[in-house]
């Protein structure tokens, strides 16, 4: 049961407070609970400073993205080692050391390069000057005028071919040029002039001149003052100055072109006419004195050359003789022989009314013309034949074919 309060029991706990001692216990109590309180709050307030400057994820961990870390982690530290291991250089041995410069310098000289010939092509080497070589004919400033090239413009994009063809269109007595530069600023213009080696017969009062290749060169009336061949053949079809000679022979062009060129390559002269009437049996004459043979058109430098040879170290040595005849070289290619008969000979044969045969038909061997190489002598002592002319006697008939000297 339950005792009520009196009035005695308030007044012991009065008659408490008027104890010292134990009121200076209970404001010791008290005075530690408020101090130990104001620690723990002390405490509490620096946490919450702390949580607010880090942030609650380090009162809170989330396993899941702990493990995602861990992973990248791991992963990047997979990928420092690799790079490290990568990095790892091997021992350069010298072949390798001396490749690698050589590529350097490679590389260098490429850059180099590069450099000089962009400045080259826009910068530098802009044409000043001409130089004209080889010719004598026309005006050299009207030369450098149809070229085409002017001045300022670079001498490696000058349109060089151009040029030529342009020059050799104009100027018909240049066969062949060549346009090209000289560093640093100059135009050289070599011209090859055309040689006259020709007459064509247009008309009674008209001749055409023909270079070696069969271009003409112009048109004359007189032939006076020409040191080459008058040439007898098929009819022409062209005249133009500048333009190429065309026979009605296609095969004719071809036949003349190669006969004169041996005339001029080898400086021959005196030739005053070419007989290619007949394809089958072309024909010169030197000097109007002595005409030869040379038959088909084959071999036909051979054949020149042998004539040639003939004439002017045997027939007309130093062209101081006289002779008059035939020289026969159409077959010298094949049997290696030549023959000759004086102009008296060959009238006497055509005055004569039956020609009489002879049994003498070998030639006499110290004079047959041995020439195994081709090359215009005997093989066997190094000279041409000796010619050894014969004056008919009055009772002497008339020499045939096979009795020619050799």
């Amino acid at each position: 049961m339950s005792r009520k309060r009196g009035s005695s029991d308030y007044r012991d706990g009065y008659d408490s407070f008027d104890r010292p001692d134990i009121m200076d216990k209970i404001g010791d109590s008290f005075t530690s609970a408020f101090s130990r309180r104001s620690r723990e709050n002390e405490k509490a307030d620096e946490l919450l400073s702390e949580f607010s400057k880090k942030g609650r994820d380090d009162f809170f961990v989330d396993e899941r993205v702990e493990r995602k870390k861990a992973q990248k982690k791991t992963q990047q530290t997979k990928k420092k080692t690799k790079k490290s291991k990568s990095k790892v250089k091997k021992p350069v041995t010298p072949l390798m050391r001396k490749i690698r410069n050589i590529i350097a310098y490679c590389i260098i000289v490429a850059i180099v390069l590069i450099v000089c010939v962009v400045l080259s092509l826009t910068v530098l080497f802009k044409t000043q000057s001409y130089e004209v070589t080889g010719n004598t004919k026309y005006d050299q400033n009207e030369i450098i005028s149809t070229c085409g090239i002017t001045t300022s413009e670079n001498i490696f994009l000058a349109n060089k071919r151009v040029a030529e063809k342009k020059l050799t269109k104009a100027y018909p007595y240049i066969e062949e040029v060549d346009v090209s530069f000289a560093i640093p600023d100059t135009i050289t213009i070599d011209i090859t002039e055309a040689v006259p080696a020709y007459i064509v017969r247009v008309t009674d009062t008209q001749y055409m001149i023909v270079s070696s290749k069969g271009r003409v060169l112009e048109t004359v009336e007189s032939t006076q003052g020409y040191d080459i061949p008058l040439f007898l053949g098929p009819d022409v079809s062209s005249v133009a100055v500048g333009e190429y000679v065309e026979f009605s022979d296609e095969n004719t062009l071809r036949i003349i072109n190669e006969i004169v060129t041996v005339f001029v390559d080898n400086g021959y002269t005196g030739i005053t006419e070419l007989d290619a009437t007949d394809p089958a049996n072309i024909s010169f004459t030197y000097d109007g004195r002595i005409k030869v043979k040379l038959g088909l058109p084959e071999d036909i430098s051979y054949k020149v050359r042998t004539a040639m040879t003939i004439i002017l170290e045997k027939l007309d040595l130093n062209g101081t003789a006289t002779t008059e005849g035939e020289l026969d070289v159409s077959d010298c290619n094949t049997t290696k022989k030549s023959y000759f008969r004086d102009k008296s000979l060959i009238e006497a044969e055509q005055e004569a009314t039956e020609p009489i045969d002879t049994d003498d038909t070998q030639s006499d061997e110290q004079n047959e013309y041995v020439d195994e190489d081709y090359d215009g002598y005997d093989d066997i002592t190094g000279e041409i034949i000796e010619y050894e002319e014969e004056e008919p006697e009055e009772t002497q008939p008339p020499l045939s074919q096979e009795d020619w000297y050799l």
